[in-house]
């Protein structure tokens, strides 16, 4: 029993002390200001802002420097684009220029053919006016070897004609010297040559196969024994037009005797002269005419002339004297 009176008296006493404690605890708390809750003030807020600030500028600053970079590539293809232009100005002047100097030059030379025309055609004429010119072997002259209007008839001559550069010149000279002789220059205007064929003396004229003197071609027909017509058989380019030119002057003398010679056949690049005279449509210039095609060539300076060459030779001596 006595231990239960002192149980409870504890119990009791624990009561009392709880309920002191606890109104303490309210008188104190009672007391006490009430709590405000924490805001940031105005020095707290600034950092923040400064920060929003910093990006912003920051952000500004990359814009601008982006802008800045695309207007440096802008300017840069600008540049790239205008050099390209230049260039393309300068090529095309270049251009121009150079056209423009190859017809001067052209020019030049049409001017210089021209006066050399103008020259030989003075000269002709003053050579009209005398009767007599002193022949020599294998000469050149610039005027032909003409007679007077009376002995037309007993002095006709054997014409050589050709596109320039075909080889006319070099033939005559190795026929009158029965040796082969290189020319190396081309006949400007007339080249009359004397050739002994059987103790018979032989007139020939050639004319220049320039373009200036191709319109004295048909001028001569009329004073023709013979045509002899000469082409270059490697320079395959231009036998369509020495074509056009042999057609022109047998249409202009359908009777007139016809020796072609297909020069150069030493060369590689030579047609044989099966392709020469389909080339030159030789079975076109008329059934009436009397007609022949030599395949010829001049090698060596000094060596004989070849078999071909002595034939023509031969063949050209009988029909000069027949036509006569």
């Amino acid at each position: 029993m006595p231990d239960l009176r002192l149980y409870a008296l504890g119990i009791a006493a624990a009561v009392v002390t709880t309920g002191v404690a606890y109104a303490l605890w309210t008188q104190v708390s009672a007391l006490r200001p009430a709590r405000r809750p924490h805001l940031p003030g105005p020095e707290a807020a600034t950092p923040a802002r400064g920060r929003a600030e910093e990006r912003k500028q920051t952000g500004a600053v990359e814009m601008e420097n982006v802008k800045k970079g695309k207007a440096k590539e802008v300017a840069k293809e600008k540049i790239k684009v205008k050099g390209k232009e230049e260039r393309k100005k300068e090529v095309s002047k270049g251009k121009e220029k150079g056209k423009e100097e190859k017809w001067i030059r052209k020019g030049n030379e049409q001017e210089k053919e021209k006066e050399q025309g103008k020259e030989t055609a003075a000269k002709n004429e003053q050579f009209k006016e005398k009767p007599e010119v002193e022949k020599s072997d294998s000469t050149k002259t610039e005027t032909p070897l003409e007679s007077s209007v009376e002995n037309q008839d007993k002095n006709k001559q054997i014409l050589v004609l050709g596109l320039d550069g075909a080889g006319k010149t070099s033939i005559l000279d190795s026929l009158a010297l029965n040796k082969v002789q290189h020319s190396k220059a081309p006949t400007q205007g007339f080249n009359p040559v004397c050739i002994d064929i059987e103790d018979n003396q032989m007139e020939f004229l050639e004319i220049g196969g320039s373009e200036p003197f191709r319109s004295y071609w048909e001028m001569y027909l009329f004073k023709g024994l013979l045509l002899i017509f000469v082409v270059d058989s490697a320079d395959h380019n231009r036998l369509p037009e020495a074509k056009k030119f042999l057609h022109q002057l047998t249409e202009a003398n359908p009777i007139l005797p016809l020796v072609v010679f297909a020069h150069k056949q030493d060369l590689e690049a030579a047609y044989h002269i099966t392709d020469i005279h389909e080339a030159l449509a030789l079975s076109e210039v008329g059934n009436d005419r009397k007609l022949f095609l030599f395949g010829t060539q001049v090698t060596k300076n000094g060596s004989e002339i070849p078999s071909t060459m002595q034939d023509a030779k031969d063949l050209i001596a009988h029909l000069a004297a027949n036509v006569q």
